[in-house]
């Protein structure tokens, strides 16, 4: 193949000392420009609702069908990458999370932005599940650390960016420009990696690549959001269970996961290494850690709605609220490192578990009508519990991958690694689905106060006892990895 310009630029930027660091840049302006919608369009949720004047379980989809379509493809991205190359997966998603993020700014109907947003999805997902890997190809084994770390410190920024920056935008340029913020940073990204990445499949016997077991996930985890929506309809109310719809849409929901799982099992090289599951510490914290992702759908998405619809405050104003609880993690999260690396992984997450708890119980009594409650008191409560949401989650996330990482031989820590993605990814799914069914189902879709805060209440309670439910199964199930339970997996 001749020599091209680009190819030209790109061995003579490789002689830089600082080349690494460049491509760090442009590659991780993806990450941050994804992680700035994820959160940005949770303060949109209240102002979508009254532009396409539809339900809460409606508008769930523009985030359950992005973070559905993230999940479904996220482990066969992560194989066709290492066969084919990560250069050309990661232009292409953000080629593809830049158009759908501009079609969906230009969006006239709420199916309209539903369809675009799952559509960006897909770019999201090649995104996600390159950057981390090429990142790590472009530095030393012994330099590693320090840049894999800091892609943490970006994620981080762009959940504290994007409930200010959403909310300002909002207000004063309307939801549109929420999606049209996107398209500058995909031609930022999109021109670097050209020019700085360089491309090429891997040598050597190519692994097989399991379609089939890739599409019987795909098909069971959609069929469980729609069966999880349909949940909320009278057909599924207890001793109403008529619909022939619905029972078709359970049976085969309980079909495909069916097949995956045993599919998964007897496969050589499958997408997800089930047998994992079988070490105890794995298993539990995998189990507590998608409770967890489930749990951080309870403020983003309650708390919008409450704050706008009770407090009457704008979505600016309501973003800056929000990050709160981002704030509080970046700094708990380091922190929860170094005391597990002293004490052990297990007591920091049940401290974590505990003020999580604390948290959700405190933002439910904020929405009680009592008069210690009241006003600015229980706005300020409102803003504490949050603050101890986010210490909480800081505390429990980063020590449990910690302990699960920990739990399995050192050669498939990557594969572990893929599993983590896999699971909080999917526990964002099931939890946005499970809080707008408890929402919506509590409030009836209204948004007078008394039904907003008789919603937000309900969904809080329930996450209250679903902590605890969390922080038993790590009380007395789990201990730190013991080398032994490693030897016990098959």
């Amino acid at each position: 193949m001749p020599t091209t310009w680009i190819t030209r630029l790109r061995e003579r930027m490789m002689e830089h000392p600082q080349f690494p660091w460049w491509v760090f840049s442009f590659v991780t302006i993806g990450t941050f420009m994804v992680n700035v919608d994820m959160s940005a369009i949770n303060i949109a949720l209240p102002t979508l609702k009254k532009a396409f004047d539809t339900s809460i379980d409606t508008l769930q989809w523009v985030l359950t069908g992005y973070l559905l379509i993230i999940t479904g493809i996220l482990p066969l991205v992560g194989k066709l990458s290492d066969i084919y190359g990560r250069k050309k997966f990661f232009i292409a998603g953000v080629l593809l999370f830049g158009l759908f993020s501009s079609l969906a700014a230009t969006a006239q109907s709420l199916n309209a932005l539903i369809a675009y947003r799952m559509l960006q999805g897909i770019g999201s997902a090649l995104i996600q599940g390159n950057v981390m890997s090429i990142v790590a190809d472009h530095f030393p084994p012994e330099r590693r650390g320090r840049p894999l770390g800091m892609i943490g410190s970006v994620v981080a920024i762009g959940t504290i960016v994007g409930p200010s920056l959403g909310g300002v935008l909002i207000r004063y340029a309307g939801w549109p420009a929420i999606f049209w913020l996107n398209v500058p940073f995909s031609v930022i990204s999109f021109v670097g990696a050209l020019i700085l990445l360089k491309g090429g499949r891997r040598q050597g016997p190519q692994p097989a690549v399991d379609y089939l077991g890739a599409t019987y996930f795909f098909v069971a985890i959609s069929l469980l959001m729609l069966f999880i929506s349909s949940l909320g309809k009278p057909s599924f109310l207890p001793g109403s269970l008529s619909s022939l719809q619905d029972v078709i849409l359970t049976i085969l929901t309980v079909i495909f996961w069916y097949l995956y799982i045993h599919r998964s099992l007897r496969h050589k090289d499958p997408l997800i290494h089930l047998s994992l599951f079988r070490i105890r510490t794995f298993s539990i914290g995998n189990s507590v850690g998608l409770l967890s992702y489930m749990l951080l759908a309870v403020p983003q998405i309650t708390l919008p709605f409450y704050l706008e619809f009770v407090y009457g405050y704008t979505p600016d104003v309501v973003g800056l609220l929000m990050m709160v609880q981002a704030l509080a993690m970046i700094i708990v999260a380091p922190l929860a490192g170094v005391w597990s690396e002293r004490v052990g992984t297990r007591r920091p997450a049940l401290v974590g578990l505990c003020v999580t708890f604390l948290s959700l119980v405190l933002m439910a009594l904020a929405g009680t009508p009592l008069l210690p409650f009241s006003g600015l008191v229980g706005l300020s409560v409102m803003i504490v519990g949050l603050a101890l949401f986010g210490t909480g989650m800081g505390l429990f996330q980063a020590p449990n991958n910690v302990a699960i990482l920990n739990s399995v031989p050192k050669e498939q820590t990557g594969l572990t690694g893929g599993i983590i993605a896999t699971v909080r990814n999917f526990g964002r799914v099931l939890g946005v689905a499970l809080v707008v069914l408890i929402y919506e189902r509590v409030s009836n879709g209204l948004v007078i106060p008394s039904a907003v805060t008789a919603g937000m209440q309900s969904v809080m309670w329930i996450g209250a006892l679903a902590t605890l439910i969390g922080w038993a199964l790590v009380y007395f199930g789990q201990k730190d990895p013991q080398k032994k339970e490693v030897r016990e997996a098959r």
